[in-house]
């Protein structure tokens, strides 16, 4: 498969870009090669590499707006994980798929999965035609997130080789995983080259808890085990004191703010400054809609900018441009995926705007006018691996995918 987009705006530049075998081959002001599809921008429309949302659990996508104004801890323990014990693998097939429809109309090509029913999730997520990095799950009370789950799971479908799926190890957290299951977790990540994704000190109560029973700040306490290592992608990180910063900037750890997740549930605020200073890698996640209410990483970046430059009383703390490296560049490089960037040798997985939309008007500071002004009706197309997933924000089978989305819903609420 091949492609050429002509006459588009990058960096403030009219380019051609050639594509083929799912990478950029070629950027140019004139590329004149013969492709199987194309895309003409006309000079109108702008293109960006595709988001990156770093920590996410897409299913959850048909409990949006369950159990508003609950502490997280309520919110999970009275309201999700008995919503969760009724889930079939065709609720997260439907579910997945109206989570890539929403993902794809804003511009995220790829994100980082923690939930159940994986072979559902992969089903969705390759007939959408994004990427994705699939969490295996262990969760100690959850019936689909037992040990013998991973391995039966592990053993069909490490040898397949697909070109936008990868695999993670996700234990939830230290509330919800047991010693043993941790350390099982991180021998079978180390033994299989695993990322693991992990949620960590997202309230204070989490915090409180695991001095109470383990003596030791949950940093400290994940280190006594022998849990840390490299390759850690951790979720959240509000209640971090500059001791734990410090121990996982050692493992060079890559940590996920999610801004309105955070905001919303009334954890706290993550410590951008703090983290940044010790050398740690930034990326940006929704979290799940369901605590989010969208998976809009225009909407992250936005919020997530705007917290910190009140929480810190400087406007300046973070720019426009470090937000958006940080929902593009870095959760690529946490990922280990070639992408987050539009540049040659580069996975195609790039989205186009249309610089003439209201909101974009006047556009002489485009990256500030993309997150600060963003609407839903922004992105024009967007590409994934190099093949075309939206055209003129037109995506196949829209509509069956809300009639079933909302189905799934009701089912699942009025049981």
């Amino acid at each position: 498969m091949s492609l050429l987009i002509k006459n588009v705006i990058l960096e403030n530049k009219k380019v051609d870009i050639f594509i083929s075998e799912g990478k950029i081959q070629k950027i140019a002001s004139r590329i004149n090669k013969k492709a199987k599809d194309k895309i003409d921008g006309q000079g109108e429309k702008a293109i960006f590499p595709g988001l990156v949302n770093a920590h996410t659990h897409s299913a959850m996508n048909l409990f949006k707006g369950v159990g508003e104004g609950l502490s997280l801890k309520d919110w999970l323990e009275k309201k999700i994980w008995p919503l969760e014990k009724r889930l079939s693998a065709d609720d997260v097939y439907w579910g997945t798929k109206l989570a890539c429809l929403e993902m794809i109309k804003t511009g995220t090509t790829c994100f980082n999965d923690m939930y159940f029913f994986q072979e559902a999730a992969i089903k969705a997520i390759q007939e959408m035609g994004l990427r994705a990095v699939i969490g295996l799950t262990i969760l100690d009370s959850s019936p689909w997130g037992k040990r013998e789950d991973i391995v039966r799971f592990w053993q069909k479908w490490q040898k397949e080789k697909m070109e936008r799926i990868k695999f993670s190890l996700a234990p939830h957290s230290i509330y919800t995983v047991s010693k043993e299951n941790l350390i099982w977790s991180k021998n079978f990540a180390q033994k299989n080259n695993l990322l693991i994704h992990f949620h960590l000190a997202e309230t204070k109560e989490e915090v409180d808890n695991s001095l109470k029973e383990n003596k030791l700040r949950p940093v400290e306490y994940l280190k006594k085990i022998k849990f840390l290592g490299r390759n850690f992608i951790f979720a959240h990180g509000i209640w971090l004191s500059k001791k734990e910063i410090k121990i996982l900037a050692d493992y060079h750890s890559y940590l996920v703010y999610n801004p309105i997740s955070n905001t919303k549930l009334a954890a706290g605020i993550f410590p951008y400054q703090n983290i940044q200073n010790a050398g740690i890698k930034i990326c940006l996640g929704t979290d799940g809609a369901c605590s989010n209410n969208s998976l809009n990483m225009f909407k992250e970046m936005k919020a997530g900018l705007l917290l910190q430059k009140v929480s810190n009383l400087t406007p300046t703390i973070v720019s426009t441009k470090e937000m958006f490296k940080i929902a593009t560049e870095n959760g690529a490089q946490a990922l280990g995926i070639k992408v987050g960037k539009i540049k040659e040798g580069y996975l195609a997985d790039l989205f186009l705007i249309n610089n003439n939309q209201l909101n974009s008007i006047p556009n002489h500071i485009k990256l500030y006018n993309l997150i600060f002004s963003y609407s839903i009706d922004l992105v024009t197309d967007l590409i994934c691996h190099g093949q075309i997933i939206m055209r003129e924000k037109k995506i196949n089978n829209e509509k069956e995918i809300i009639f079933q989305s909302k189905k799934r819903t009701k089912k699942l609420l009025n049981n």
